[in-house]
């Protein structure tokens, strides 16, 4: 939580937020330090400790509205009864918006330990599953693969992968489409 309040405090933090995404997705988040972020910044690591105690309070800061979202979703789901493309759409959106950070964060186990809210991740993610009734996680798997998995298909001109190009991208309205048809034929819900 931030320490200080008003617009100017939360544009920092802001920025600060945004910064460290940038540097997880170039460095990891092993492999970047609070003193990498406050470099970045312009400003001294007493200065952004100001607004955050610890690069694990960052990372919790970023996570946050992912979660809430997700938590948000699964009581909305639960209280529809039954899925329908709507809620798959919202589902896939959400996930989309959500992942330059799921994508720059996926694969560091480090990350799992600076998250003060990873013993409830498990909870989370049943929840989440049975909100979709995908009691064999297939429909799960195919929103998983098609809204959060690296973009391989980002080659440069070089013929080399970016990382950072795969991380960034977000799916075209028409690839969005294509993930919720396959949830709703996984899930055996009329197209």
């Amino acid at each position: 939580m931030a320490r200080t309040a008003g617009s100017a405090a939360d544009d920092t933090r802001q920025r600060i937020l945004d910064i460290a995404v940038d540097l997880f997705i170039e460095q990891g988040y092993a492999g970047t330090s609070v003193r990498d972020i406050s470099e970045r910044l312009g400003m001294t690591k007493g200065s952004l400790y100001y607004h955050f105690a610890s690069k694990e309070e960052v990372l919790n800061a970023l996570v946050a509205p992912l979660l809430e979202d997700l938590d948000q979703f699964v009581l909305d789901a639960a209280a529809a009864g039954k899925i329908d493309r709507d809620l798959l759409e919202r589902l896939v959106n959400l996930l989309d918006e959500h992942g330059v950070l799921l994508r720059s964060l996926m694969g560091d186990p480090s990350v799992l330990h600076g998250l003060t809210i990873r013993r409830s991740m498990p909870q989370r993610i049943a929840a989440l599953q049975r909100s979709l009734a995908d009691s064999d996680h297939a429909a799960l798997g195919v929103i998983n693969a098609g809204a959060i998995a690296p973009r391989f298909d980002t080659v440069g001109a070089d013929g080399s992968y970016a990382r950072e190009r795969a991380v960034r991208t977000r799916l075209s309205e028409q690839e969005k489409r294509f993930v919720v048809d396959a949830a709703l034929a996984v899930l055996s819900v009329p197209v």
